[in-house]
């Protein structure tokens, strides 16, 4: 969380978005030069589980993926450098989240911005279950405005 202060109002805890480095490979781009779509998905789910697993409140969870929803705004153009994938949370629910991504380029431009619809699921009983209290402090630490 960060403290920002503004022109009059005071001072405002707004959530900065958590920010994850994804290595780009040279088999992700297509032949019209640019990452493919599908490859856009797995940079989102890198970076998703980097995030979840980064913090040590999701040993033992399973989240699963509900929907994605990606909008394209310019190519992502194959780098050496690795694109910086800003992830925050939205819409916390009893049993779902949301993840938001922002896909920035090597020049720091938004490429692609998404949002994966997770809830939590039992593998065994094939039925969701709520949010964990320490998990859901997590997401809550993190949450801002859905894209």
């Amino acid at each position: 969380m960060s403290t920002y202060q503004s022109g009059g109002l005071g001072s405002l805890t707004i959530p900065r978005p958590s920010s994850v480095d994804v290595s780009l490979r040279w088999g992700d781009v297509d032949s019209y030069g640019h990452v493919n779509n599908c490859e856009i998905v797995r940079i989102i789910e890198e970076a998703r589980m980097r995030w979840l697993m980064s913090a040590g409140v999701f040993e033992g969870e399973t989240a699963v993926v509900a929907s994605h929803e990606i909008g394209y705004l310019r190519p992502l153009h194959y780098s050496l450098e690795p694109v910086s994938v800003e992830v925050w949370t939205s819409n916390i629910k009893r049993s779902s989240f949301e993840f938001n991504f922002q896909i920035l380029d090597a020049s720091k431009r938004v490429s692609v911005k998404a949002v994966s619809r997770m809830v939590m699921f039992d593998l065994a009983k094939q039925e969701s279950y709520l949010i964990g209290p320490a998990l859901r402090d997590h997401l809550s630490g993190f949450a801002g405005e859905r894209l």
